[in-house]
């Protein structure tokens, strides 16, 4: 056996654990909807840490071929798989161990069930991304768990690093990602400026069109909405200080929905 594809050389790997699964395999589907998940993870986080992670990107073909992970070994006694790297390069091996690190840092808020707080303290804003935005791979990889298949467990661990267990997800964690289900986070602190063209009196939200034509929907508390209003036959230029609102399981930089923690006006010239 090539010493690449020993499960000590496996990049990651994943395991399943239940009961049934001592007369039986990991079933075809569980097993190939948490690689797929899994590489979808790596390629996220090579685009993350590459400021690159927006909705719709997508590695180029030379990345994904030194980012392209293959089974290796099969642990014996049990259903783990090593996950290695189709190029033996030992560039491309080293690459992805720095890689996995990056990883660790996004599932194991998953793993403890304590991901809201740690994506709104992240100050690195490509990590934040990152972090929420693979809520959909953790979800389907959690999934499998009490599915059809049998499985009770699935843990996922860097052999190459010597960690077992980066993450394991049981039906409690499937429960927890159920509730997380459209939760929102803030991002970093920014300014938006643009004009006001639609108010939402009820939610002290207004909307805004900026340079280029996007639309931004900013939240606001009552002593501002109350003075933009008051100006809205004027409709002037007005910078929003804040932060951007972002949804788990979605991958972008872009802001759609704004909250404002102060309002300037934007002094025009004739």
């Amino acid at each position: 056996m090539n010493k690449r594809e020993e499960y000590e050389n496996g990049i990651l790997s994943v395991r399943f654990t239940g009961d049934r699964l001592g007369e039986h395999g990991v079933s075809i589907y569980d097993l190939g909807e948490s690689l797929l998940a899994i590489q979808r993870i790596v390629h996220k986080a090579y685009l993350a840490k590459e400021g690159r992670l927006v909705k719709g990107a997508f590695p180029n073909r030379e990345e994904r071929i030194g980012l392209a992970l293959q089974l290796g070994e099969r642990k014996r006694s049990s259903d783990a798989f090593a996950l290695v790297p189709i190029l033996a390069d030992s560039t491309v091996q080293d690459s992805l161990k720095h890689l996995v690190d990056y990883i660790i840092s996004g599932l194991v808020g998953y793993y403890v069930a304590d991901i809201l707080d740690r994506v709104r303290q992240e100050k690195d804003q490509n990590k934040q991304i990152f972090i929420g935005s693979i809520y959909s791979e953790v979800a389907n990889i959690a999934n499998r768990v009490d599915a059809s298949g049998g499985v009770d467990g699935i843990s996922i661990g860097s052999p190459a690093l010597e960690r077992e267990t980066i993450a394991a997800f049981t039906s409690e964690t499937k429960n927890y990602l159920v509730e997380l289900k459209g939760e929102t986070y803030l991002g970093a602190y920014q300014e938006i400026k643009g004009r006001v063209y639609k108010f939402y009196p009820a939610s002290k939200i207004v909307v805004i069109r900026r340079a280029g034509g996007n639309t931004v929907s900013v939240f606001l508390n009552d002593t501002d909405f109350s003075q933009i209003r008051y100006n809205r036959e004027t409709n002037p230029l007005i910078l929003f200080k804040g932060h951007p609102i972002y949804k788990l399981g979605i991958e972008t930089k872009s802001v759609s929905e704004f909250e404002a923690d102060e309002v300037e006006y934007i002094e025009e010239d004739d």
